[in-house]
């Protein structure tokens, strides 16, 4: 199983100047990726956790020109709230100048007054991110692109350069809905913080198609002194937190994204080495 670190991005008492720091420290002590998370412009009553986030193309642009192999995630981009031919050509030049280190998250979103805000669909979100999966596909592949969907037609469009692969798009979400996209058209299936036993539907589900889906997941990850009370997501001493990890493992997932819960850099810091001392040393 490899590992990715999320950066703190919906923590506001870290400075986005900061970010770079601490992945450059998960790229130096054996993470295989970090990530980052997405919410442009969101209602007034959702502002206290998703209201101060930088934009996550831009940062992973910059992490990416200050690592040397660490691939770069969006957990995930809300696709269904911008131009898919935009998202194109944003990921084929991240991907172009990072050297082919993005991988493409994506998802439909659920902040409905999020979509009202940017005059986005909400209730076609779905079939739209559909739509635009199979566009930005076309976008990175064909030379002259024709297209011709629901919510999107394109007649004659050139758009160079071009990334020298398919950019893999991970499908985030946990319900049905995400997994059935991820089983039918995506490269990945990406749920967040569920349990091995929803893993293990998801590989079921994934295995009937044939296709080759990588799973991965993520959750909040606390390493504790035995007998401290547990916290969200998992937590424990070292060994308990590598058997739940292991319990992942075997039910299909093959990327697990550790995400930390504190609140300053220097204690995030302190978890990316703690996680590459106790996690990653036994994977």
């Amino acid at each position: 199983m490899r590992f990715g670190f999320v950066l703190p991005m919906l923590r506001h008492r870290i400075e986005p100047t900061e970010l770079p720091g601490l992945a450059i420290t998960a790229e130096k002590n054996g993470f295989d990726s970090v990530w980052t998370a997405d919410h442009i412009a969101v209602p007034q009553a959702n502002s206290e956790t998703y209201g101060d986030v930088i934009e996550q193309l831009v940062t992973l642009s910059y992490i990416a020109a200050k690592t040397e192999k660490l691939k770069v995630g969006t957990s995930v981009l809300v696709v269904p709230q911008r131009n898919p031919l935009l998202v194109a050509k944003q990921a084929a030049a991240l991907d172009i100048l990072s050297g082919g280190r993005l991988i493409l998250g994506v998802g439909a979103g659920w902040i409905e007054g999020e979509f009202r805000i940017l005059g986005a669909d909400f209730a076609h979100r779905g079939r739209i991110l559909d739509e635009s999966i199979q566009l930005m596909r076309a976008m990175w592949s064909e030379p002259v692109v024709n297209f011709s969907g629901t919510f999107f037609s394109v007649d004659d469009a050139v758009s160079f350069p071009k990334p020298k692969r398919q950019i893999p798009i991970w499908v985030g979400g946990n319900s049905d809905a995400a997994l059935g996209r991820a089983a039918r058209m995506g490269d990945g299936w990406h749920p967040i913080a569920v349990a091995p036993a929803r893993v293990k539907e998801g590989r079921e589900v994934i295995e009937k198609t044939g296709r080759k889906v990588t799973i991965s997941t993520r959750s909040m990850v606390s390493i504790m002194a035995d007998g401290t009370k547990a916290q969200a997501g998992l937590s424990g001493t070292r060994q308990h937190v590598v058997q739940q990890l292991e319990e992942y493992e075997r039910a299909g997932a093959e990327y697990f994204l550790l995400q930390s819960g504190a609140d300053d850099v220097a204690s995030v810091a302190r978890d990316v080495l703690t996680f590459a001392r106790e996690i990653l040393s036994s994977f």
